[in-house]
């Protein structure tokens, strides 16, 4: 019978997404939910992600719909097919209320927007998928979750020096790991709720604006200054891409943040979530 998660502790789960920025917002949130010790694992292929649940069934499923290896509903059918004991939560970068409803009827527990839905939320879609889940099989033969040793517990993109935040429409910040802040060289209480646009030099708002209201697609590098509250100044590259919402092709972006020296690149560099969802 298939084992029930309970409160005792964080659920055990499984990121499915080659994006490795996604992969990042959506593991800081489940660290926010959950703290640093909740048992994550990522993956980057739905091949990978088979195998990581043949070896140990996570609780739920976080699952990407463009995958290297699946595309669309050909991803949530393959883990249907092979691994059914498992609830699925898809993380889509679109907003589609048709393929919303058609991943549902298929066996998906819930469809979520990357950059609409929050910490909060993110973690009550994945616990009422658990119990949703659980509830369906409660008088069926499942597949029980195979321990994982502690060794496995790990996320790899949690190796990288990488920072998160989300911002809205206007700049202006809706959610920042400390990591940003302490980038940016406020408290986090501090942050939140400050247009990135208010830390910029002021000779280089314009190329900063310019970066989020530009039409095309291609991801290239600004640099831009951010001035630090002693009167310092940071020299960032900026690599923005953009989201859209299913209405508005730039209506989010993505964007990663690395420190640069005068000579150029510094050596570690942190990633941050420009976001233009609510408008």
């Amino acid at each position: 019978m298939e084992q029930e998660q309970t409160s005792s502790g964080p659920p055990d789960l499984l990121v499915v997404e080659d994006n490795t920025l996604h992969a990042r917002l959506v593991l800081t949130m489940l660290s926010e939910a959950w703290g640093d010790e909740a048992p994550v694992r990522h993956v980057k292929r739905l091949e990978s992600a088979l195998e990581a649940i043949e070896e140990a069934a996570p609780d739920c499923v976080l699952l990407d719909l463009v995958l290297p290896d699946a595309d669309g509903l050909e991803a949530v059918d393959s883990l249907l097919a092979n691994a059914s004991h498992v609830p699925i939560v898809v993380l889509s970068a679109h907003k589609d209320d048709h393929l919303a409803l058609r991943a549902v009827r298929r066996g998906a527990q819930d469809y979520l927007v990357k950059g609409t839905v929050t910490a909060d939320a993110l973690a009550r879609s994945v616990q009422l998928a658990i119990q949703r889940h659980h509830a369906e099989n409660r008088s069926s033969p499942g597949v029980a979750p195979t321990p994982r040793p502690a060794a496995e517990t790990e996320v790899s993109v949690n190796e990288a020096p990488t920072a998160v935040a989300i911002l809205d429409s206007e700049g202006a910040v809706l959610f920042a790991e400390d990591e940003a802040a302490d980038m940016l060289g406020l408290p986090l209480a501090e942050v939140i709720g400050v247009p990135l646009a208010a830390m910029c030099h002021p000779a280089d708002m314009e190329k900063w604006r310019a970066a989020i209201e530009k039409e095309d697609e291609d991801l290239e590098e600004v640099v831009v200054r951010f001035v630090h509250p002693s009167g310092a100044e940071l020299r960032v590259g900026v690599t923005l891409e953009p989201l859209s919402d299913g209405q508005k092709a730039r209506a989010a972006f993505l964007a990663m943040l690395q420190p640069h020296s005068d000579e150029g690149t510094a050596s570690s560099g942190a990633y941050a979530v420009v976001s233009g969802w609510g408008d």
